[in-house]
């Protein structure tokens, strides 16, 4: 299938090289348009009319080609004195004539094509090329049939076989000379005549110069076309004829178009018609490049006999002389290789060309996995699942894996395609700079984040469509992720509080407490799971992200958590609420799973806060469907109570009312069937949602009981007796009250006085009607007639008024940053007839603002943070003294058992702090009110171990342990109380004691805690059982150290007195020692000159303080436990925007003591990417980096990536 040929291709001047259609870019090009007149022989006064955009190929013009089936007309037009007749196609003649600017002509004869075959004609430019008359050929300057021409302007088309594909076919199969007088820079060569020398664009002017000069220019204007370019240079390209080799893809296309119809592609017709129709058209490969950089063309050829020898394996190579082991096998090295030629012995040379870079990407597929020396990769992987690429590729990547699939296998190397589209600018056009339009993706980024980007883009459009960029349409995406993450921080606050484990409470556990709505969302939850399991299978991510975004908007953040807010606030242990957690958790941890390949970091974020069971979100498969919580009845009941809910919200807008205030009821007449089930079963959602505080179903005869009397006089029956005074009967009347009147008829008669006079109204004289009352609205539904009865009762006064206040004061906690678990002192100053409306409400206005104490009355308000409100028109004085109680009753709550409730007595008994609470006995405990002697008992003992937190779990990131485990099998953090696995130490072999005379039992000698721990070296009080930092049970830790003590000397003990080097400014270091002792001494020492410090470490900060004395010096302690002037591991975003502040700030020396463990709770990349980064700072800022590393902790690969990254390296080690 490989063939050496001359044919006429495009080609690059300024690479000079011959370049594949793949290679070729359009792009607009102004170009000269003319109409060109060429005499026909032995007929004076008539010339066939030939329009070109390229004047510079008439020197090669060879023939002229018209369609045989197509009309010509002969037109005569008289210029002056001088009247002439062009052939051109019939359809046509008018826009020429435009062109022209000739508007007098005529038609005088017609024929078909097939009749002008033979036309002799002269060549325009003859005498300027002396070689066209010696070029010979049957059909040499004559007119020509062909069925590819067009009816496109004159019809009559302007043939050059060197300068053309079309035309190069249709001169081989004339029999015609290929003439090419253009050289590989696109200059004519001597073959040109007089245009010799000449660039070919530059060639044009004088082309045309020359054509009027022999009234052979017809007309002439610019145009502006879509023009190939070189896809390196964005040179415009030319049709030369050369010599290259060739792949006959005509020999495969048939398999080709066979492959195609049977790959899945996204969209269809990016295969049906456009891969297609591409494939049907291909012409066969050109291989072959004129250029030095590339893979060489694996061909050598014998320049005497011509034999030729295809290199296919890096063996053959080897046979040649010239082969050099591990030689550089591109050129010029390559060229050197020789062969011996087996016909005539000669010598074998290298064809000079490379391949097309396109071949290159044709074979990628089982390239990248070794074949085909190792197969096994290859067996494993190949084909390929699925590829995806641009519009542009069904000429590249598209059909050169096709190409070479099918060329070498036999079969396409993809299953699937997916052709994505691209993005343009706001204005609808491709992003340029020049046009204004173009939109930095990086400060995109920093304005609102990848994963608002990344959601934006694969949601506002199907993939393989065009997106016109919007920034509105990113910030909107903004708007749903951050609602998703106050969703998850809602969540995840409130659990915490709770101490909620998902691992402990099972859906399966709490079935039985589930109400309604969760198993709405439940079954809502599995739906979402099939649906957008369904759209990212036939990747209409758009729909998946649509799918997604209503889930979290509308079932999960407009209603879920609004229905179970008020579970989540109840106190101590309920089933209901832990059932909200339950479910809630199931919703957030599938969500942040199906959103991880969309937004990876913000489901990373919800992922480790909520599960973190696997050290990466990524690394949990698809959330399974499990279809024993799908109901889909329960969810159309839904969503009947939710349009209930929207109807009445709607009537709430019209009579502007505010949500805070309940309805008094809502009532539904006459329901459907459905409808009513769906009201039952929601009822309490439904007065939640609406804010309602009743809701009543009708039956077809019942009605409104909320309906208003309306009193109708009757004039005729009141005239009959009372004459003239009917009138003001009837008005006075009319101003009584209806159920008064009512009341009075019923019993026989009502009395109105007149002028002094008793009139009696018998019950004829008055008619009673129901009118609906102003403040109750009335809407027909598919569900029923609805009636939203919005008076204003007392209750309800005090209700909304209640809910007014509670919104202000939340709305002050927050402006005051007070978490969710902190208590306040508040007090409401408001005149006493509001003071006595609101007392009922106290004690629920208490419980939603977590006030431990609140007064309310016309007396001045003494809080910390006062602010004056306007009420419905009230004055509101609202005050709140924040109690500050977070901290503690978090610490205290660490320890086994101790509810929210009983830390809260601790610290009402005067215990404010861990200190104090560690240094009370258990009687004093006991006595505590609200505690047991069975707590005080657990206190005491949480104490005397340690403090250590939760058995069983993993300190570092909290992952459940297996009993006896020495490392958490999630983050490889070793264990406190757990001895090294093999200590950083030098070992060497100590002398063989000699055995004692007497074998004698061990004498048992009081324990002496070491001054430093030996596994983390922080400083150990004398009285301490477990190391303060790290946790290791240090009798342990000395016993195993005894034990080995006979076979070894560790050498890791205090470190030698090493000379210390001068730290320079902007200049980071990186210290090689067992123990950070040294980087401690360089870190003092600096800071003695002047520079101010900054401590990172995994001890606790007062041991380093106390062992360094470090008084005054900031210290970022690397711990989970959460405190001020913590950072965990994890947040490495927190800990370098903290020592880049401080960088910037005060250019001092930093000290990073535990980089090791950042790496255990990262990985590698992640803390490289972080010293990068604070590198540059310290450049910047003239600053100081110091960070002391162990290199047994680290391999080989890491430890020399982080010495490149360094301006230093220390070698400390002991």
């Amino acid at each position: 299938l490989l063939y050496e040929a001359e044919k006429s291709l495009q080609w690059c001047a300024r690479c000079e090289t011959a370049l594949a259609e793949a290679e070729v870019e359009y792009s607009d090009e102004k170009d000269p348009s003319i109409y060109v007149k060429f005499p026909l022989v032995g007929k004076p006064g008539e010339f066939v009319l030939v329009w070109t955009t390229t004047p510079w190929t008439l020197p090669a013009n060879l023939c002229v080609a018209v369609n045989p089936k197509f009309r010509y007309a002969k037109i005569r037009v008289t210029r002056g004195p001088k009247t002439e007749h062009f052939w051109m196609v019939t359809e046509n003649i008018k826009p020429v004539m435009d062109v022209a600017k000739i508007e007098q002509y005529q038609i005088v004869d017609e024929k078909p094509g097939s009749a002008m075959e033979g036309w002799e004609y002269t060549h325009p430019l003859a005498q300027k090329v002396p070689a066209q008359r010696a070029l010979q050929g049957a059909w040499l300057h004559k007119v020509v049939p062909s069925d590819t021409v067009t009816a496109e302007s004159t019809g009559c088309v302007h043939t050059a076989p060197g300068h053309g594909p079309e035309d190069f076919e249709l001169g081989q199969k004339l029999g015609l000379p290929v003439f090419s007088p253009v050289d590989e820079r696109g200059v004519f060569t001597q073959d040109a005549g007089e245009y010799a020398g000449k660039p070919i664009r530059e060639a044009n002017a004088v082309i045309l110069d020359d054509l009027n000069a022999a009234r052979l220019l017809f007309a002439e204007e610019d145009i502006t076309h879509r023009y190939g370019h070189c896809w390196r240079c964005k040179t415009p390209i030319l049709f030369r004829a050369t010599t290259q080799w060739f792949l006959k893809v005509t020999d495969i296309k048939q398999k080709m178009l066979e492959e195609i119809e049977r790959v899945k592609w996204f969209p269809d017709w990016a295969g049906e018609a456009r891969q297609y129709d591409w494939t049907l058209n291909l012409r066969d490969w050109c291989l072959s490049r004129q250029r030095y950089w590339g893979i060489p063309l694996p061909l050598w050829k014998c320049a005497k006999c011509g034999r030729l020898k295809v290199v296919g394996r890096l063996d053959e190579l080897k046979a040649s002389p010239n082969y050099r082991e591990g030689m550089d096998l591109h050129r010029p090295w390559v060229d050197e290789i020789a062969f011996d030629c087996p016909e005539c012995g000669s010598v074998m040379s290298r064809i000079k060309d490379i391949l097309d870079v396109w071949f290159d990407s044709g074979v990628s597929s089982w390239a990248q996995l070794g074949y085909p020396r190792h197969e096994d990769e290859f067996k494993r992987w190949w084909p390929m699942d699925w590829i995806v690429e641009g519009p542009d590729q069904p000429r590249g990547w598209f059909n050169s894996q096709l190409t070479a699939g099918v060329l070498c296998f036999g079969r396409s190397p993809y299953e699937s395609v997916l052709m994505h589209g691209w993005v343009n600018g706001p204005d609808g056009r491709q992003m340029h700079k020049s046009l204004g339009n173009y939109v930095d993706p990086v400060e995109t980024i920093d304005k609102f984040g990848a994963d608002a980007l990344r959601f934006f883009l694969l949601e506002v459009n199907p993939p393989w469509e065009d997106t016109n960029f919007l920034e509105e349409g990113v910030q909107h995406a903004q708007r749903t992720l951050n609602i998703l993450w106050n969703v998850h921080k809602f969540a995840a606050t409130y659990m915490t509080v709770d101490e909620f484990d998902p691992q402990a409470h099972t859906l399966d556990s709490v079935v039985r407490s589930l109400r309604p709505e969760d198993k709405w969302l439940l079954s809502r939850l599995e739906n979402l799971k099939v649906a957008v399991g369904n759209e990212v299978e036939s990747y209409s991510l758009h729909r998946a992200c649509r799918l997604l975004e209503e889930f979290i908007l509308n079932d999960l953040s407009r209603w879920y958590v609004k229905l179970v807010r008020a579970r989540t606030w109840k106190e101590g242990e309920d089933r209901e609420k832990t059932a909200a957690y339950r479910v809630l958790w199931e919703a957030l941890s599938v969500v942040s799973r199906m959103m991880a390949p969309i937004t990876p970091f913000l489901a990373e974020s919800i992922y480790q806060n909520l599960d973190g069971r696997r050290l990466s979100v990524h690394m949990e498969p698809w959330p399974p469907v499990s279809e024993q919580w799908i109901n889909n009845e329960l969810e159309k009941q839904m969503g009947i109570a939710q349009e209930v809910v929207e109807i009445v919200s709607k009537a709430r807008q019209k009579q502007q009312m505010k949500l805070r205030w309940p309805v008094k009821m809502i009532a539904v007449k006459a329901p459907p069937e459905t409808a009513a089930k769906a009201l039952k079963t929601f009822r309490e959602v439904v007065m939640s949602q609406a804010n309602a505080k009743d809701l009543v179903v009708l039956g077809e005869g019942q009605e409104f009981d909320g309906m208003a009397l309306q009193i109708q006089p009757n004039p005729a029956a009141i005239g009959k007796v009372y004459k003239q005074w009917w009138s003001k009967i009837a008005t006075m009347l009319e101003s009584r009250p209806p159920d008064e009147v009512k009341r009075a008829l019923d019993k026989g008669e009502y009395r109105i006085g007149i002028e002094g006079q008793i009139v009696r109204i018998a019950p004829h004289m008055v008619n009673f009607a129901k009118k609906m009352p102003a403040d109750v609205s009335d809407v027909t539904t598919p569900h029923g007639e609805i009636y939203v009865d919005m008076r204003i009762t007392p209750e309800i006064q005090a209700e909304g008024y209640a809910r007014e206040v509670i919104r202000r004061i939340q709305q002050m906690r927050k402006e005051t940053d007070l978490s969710v678990e902190d208590f306040i002192k508040g007090g409401v100053k408001v005149r006493q007839e509001f003071a006595k409306l609101l007392e009922p409400w106290k004690a629920f206005i208490a419980a939603e603002t977590r006030c431990r104490s609140l007064a309310i009355g016309d007396v001045p308000v003494n809080e910390e943070y006062v602010v004056e409100w306007n009420v419905e028109g009230e004055t509101f004085t609202i005050g709140v003294t924040p109690f500050h109680m977070a901290e503690a009753l978090g610490e205290f709550t660490k320890i086994p058992h101790l509810t929210e409730r009983k830390a809260i007595a601790l610290y009402d008994a005067g215990y404010k702090t861990v200190s104090a609470l560690e240094q009370a006995t258990r009687d004093e405990l006991a006595a505590v009110d609200g505690l047991d002697p069975g707590d005080a008992k657990r206190i005491r003992e949480h104490f005397e171990k340690g403090g250590a937190g939760e058995p069983g779990l993993c300190p570092v990131c909290g992952a459940d342990l297996k009993e006896g485990a020495r490392r958490c099998e999630r983050c490889g953090e070793l264990l406190p109380g757990a001895a090294p696995e093999e200590p950083p130490a030098v070992v060497v072999e100590a002398p063989k004691a000699p055995p004692p005379a007497v074998e004698e039992p061990p004498e048992e000698r009081p324990f002496v805690p070491p001054a430093n721990c030996p596994f983390c070296d922080a400083p150990v009080p004398p009285d301490a059982v477990t190391c303060p930092s790290c946790g290791t049970n240090l009798r342990a830790a000395v016993k195993t150290a005894e034990a080995v003590a006979p076979r070894t000397v560790t050498m890791w003990g205090p470190a030698k007195a090493v000379e210390l080097p001068e730290l320079k400014g902007s200049s980071t270091y990186l210290v090689k020692e067992q123990a950070p002792t040294n980087s401690y001494r360089l870190f003092l020492r600096t800071m003695s000159s002047g520079r101010k410090g900054f401590c990172v470490t995994r001890v606790y900060p007062e041991k380093i303080r106390e062992q360094y004395s470090l008084a005054d010096v900031p210290v970022l302690w690397l711990s989970n436990v959460g405190k001020e002037d913590t950072v965990r591991p994890k947040d490495l975003e927190k800990l370098s925007l903290s020592l880049e502040q401080f960088i910037a700030h005060e250019g001092g020396i930093v000290l990073i003591d535990g980089i090791e463990y950042l790496i255990t709770n990262n990985n590698f990349i992640t803390v490289l990417r972080l010293v990068q980064a604070l590198r540059d700072q310290v450049a910047i800022n003239n600053a100081i980096l110091v960070f002391s590393v162990n290199p047994a902790t680290l391999d080989e690969h890491q430890l020399h990536l982080l010495e490149r990254e360094v301006d230093a390296v220390l070698d400390m080690q002991a």
